[in-house]
């Protein structure tokens, strides 16, 4: 007998046998960054298309602070009329 026939192959696990692209763990690690990659380009795009509007005209801010000014006047006004019907409900 010649010396090949009495020697049995090695026995390799099966990850040695499979490629790394067939295997799990690599994908799920390169799954994660792209995934964040993939979110980010999404929120680019909702603030792109969906802007704040916080840019105030001279016009907008004149007519937002003479209704701030208004609204204590207003408020005292319907606090005396609350507290007017409580007494003349007395």
């Amino acid at each position: 007998m010649n010396l090949q026939q009495h020697q049995q192959p090695a026995v390799r696990a099966p990850e040695q046998l499979t490629p790394w692209y067939r295997q799990f763990w690599p994908w799920f690690i390169i799954a994660l960054p792209t995934a964040a990659v993939i979110a980010s380009f999404v929120s680019l795009w909702l603030a792109v298309s969906h802007p704040d509007h916080l840019v105030v005209t001279e016009d907008e801010y004149l007519q937002l602070k003479s209704e701030l000014k208004a609204q204590p006047a207003v408020q005292e006004q319907q606090a005396a009329e609350a507290g007017g019907s409580d007494l003349k409900s007395d």
